[in-house]
């Protein structure tokens, strides 16, 4: 039973990284750039691999699932070994390497102080893992959302068979049937492999998806930053004991969390790679579009996206350099978002936030500034304290005295300072912008909320603002110096592209070169 689920797992991580390797220039000799290409692409081919078993299911041939897994493996495998073989002819001609050159920017590697951080994240991870553990064992069918709508609608699924379209107009409005199923068929496709609905696939899930969010946030800091910043990152993440609850509790929020980073991650390597701007730029897409079919806060994501990478990119460099990036990043995500309008508009049922919708009720909930407040208020309590666990409905939401996260990261910024990659400016204004705007969409989402809004702050906030988290610490450290590189005092303001000062020793004045005519 294990070796079938290892070899579904096998299959989607071999199209992911195929996938990278397909729309990614080649890191040659670069481990850093390896295992970015490992963490990205095991996210994509598990959520891609979901995508391939809804497409299969109305055609009536989700029964050969494996065989279709190995078809997919087998075509970008023929794919990626043709551009293969053609990138290895052009590298035979002199070119400027597809890599960034980050040696010169970043501080020592392989120093005693990095060796110490990472013994001390590999402590901090394994104390990690054993807590996942704990909570599986106390809870194996995860927590309420777990059991009650994505485990539950992967065991309908399942054993519906060939009726699994009735699943839909059950009645069950309570379980929320219109939530998207990337996660649900994620899990169903792997009892398919194994023959029963095992409640270890779920928690497989969870797990690999909690560690996948966990080494790209590591890998795509030591990639773009240095080892230093990644570990410190990871270790911040590592620290914040709701992102270990949700992973163990089984929802789709990690998953989300993940395919979210991934998407910001991506979309600074143009910047870093501008020979192959349309692969990162439509591998985005495919990230942020899979963000849609994990959760429906995920269509919010991919259209505020797309707009500030258009928006960006024509105030930065026109309009036609802003149409092309939009159509690139376009073109990754249409095909997840097609399989996303079918099913809301032909399977879905109406999403409970919507019914009962109406202008006049939406104009009173607007003119109540009450709701304002109330939300704001708890947008305050829960931002500086989501990080230490779930909110206790029987006193209500309240201030959390143990909210070290965020005062971690303020301390650290004071040490360290700001230092700002000039090729990263456009991308971190934009990721900035994509994060606020999705803050003040889920505010105006509460404003018109039919359901009790104190209920539906306590019961949802916190875990909106984990889905964010991982993308908040990536953007800090891509801002943040290096410890080994952080200034005086007196010095944090100034950034790492300011120009040496120093004058030349006396009797070593440079010499005046004559430039060519």
């Amino acid at each position: 039973m294990i070796v079938f689920f290892l070899a579904s797992l096998l299959l989607s991580l071999t199209c992911g990284l195929l996938l990278t390797f397909i729309f990614l220039p080649s890191p040659k000799n670069d481990l850093q750039g390896l295992l970015l290409r490992l963490f990205v692409g095991g996210g994509l081919g598990i959520g891609m691999s979901a995508c391939l078993y809804f497409v299969s299911l109305p055609a009536g041939l989700s029964g050969y699932i494996p065989l279709i897994d190995l078809a997919a493996c087998l075509a970008l495998g023929l794919i990626g070994y043709v551009l293969m073989k053609r990138d290895r002819r052009e590298a035979e001609r002199p070119a400027e390497s597809q890599l960034p050159d980050r040696k010169a920017a970043l501080p020592k590697t392989g120093s005693k102080l990095e060796t110490w951080i990472a013994v001390l994240f590999s402590v901090e991870l394994l104390a990690s893992l054993g807590s996942f553990l704990f909570a599986f064992l106390k809870e194996p069918h995860g927590k309420w959302d777990a059991w009650l709508i994505w485990n539950m609608h992967a065991r309908f699924l399942y054993r519906s068979g060939e009726a699994w379209r009735e699943v839909f107009a059950g009645g069950m409005d309570w379980s929320h049937w219109d939530y998207p199923l990337l996660l649900p068929l994620s899990i169903v496709r792997g009892w398919k492999y194994i023959g029963n609905d095992s409640i270890y696939v779920p928690a497989a899930f969870a797990l690999l998806f909690t560690l996948l969010t966990l080494g790209l946030l590591l890998c795509a800091l030591a990639f773009l930053r240095s080892r230093i910043q990644g570990y410190l990152a990871a270790m911040i993440l590592l620290g914040t004991p709701f992102f270990i609850m949700m992973g163990a509790s089984q929802f789709a929020d990690v998953p989300l969390a993940f395919f979210m980073l991934a998407t910001f991650v991506l979309l600074f390597l143009p910047a870093r790679s501008p020979e192959n701007r349309f692969g990162a730029t439509a591998l985005a897409g495919i990230a942020a579009g899979l963000c849609a079919w994990t959760k429906n806060e995920g269509l919010l994501f991919l259209l505020i996206v797309t707009g500030s990478l258009f928006g960006t990119a024509l105030y930065a460099d026109g309009w036609r350099s802003a149409r092309k990036k939009a159509v690139r990043f376009l073109a990754g995500a249409l095909p997840i978002l097609l399989i996303v309008v079918y099913f809301k508009t032909q399977l879905s049922p109406v999403n409970d936030l919507m019914e009962g919708f109406s202008l006049t009720v939406a104009a009173a909930k607007l003119t109540d500034f009450s709701r304002y407040a109330e939300i704001a208020k708890a947008f305050f309590i829960t931002g500086i304290s989501f990080t230490q666990g779930l909110i206790d409905l029987r006193v209500g939401m309240q201030l959390n005295p143990g909210a070290v996260n965020i005062l971690l990261l303020i301390v650290y910024l004071l040490i360290a300072g700001v230092r700002i990659d000039d090729r990263d400016r456009t991308g971190l204004v934009r990721t900035a912008a994509v994060l606020l705007m999705i803050l003040a969409g889920y505010f105006f989402v509460y404003v018109m909320t039919p359901l009790d809004l104190g209920y539906h702050l306590a019961t949802s906030l916190n875990r909106l603002f984990l889905q964010l988290w991982p993308s908040v610490i990536f953007l800090f450290f891509m801002t943040a110096g290096a410890p080994e590189t952080a200034p005086s005092p007196g010095d944090i303001s100034r950034t790492a592209s300011i120009p040496s000062t120093t004058k030349p020793a006396k009797g070593n004045k440079p010499k005046r070169i004559r430039e060519p005519k």
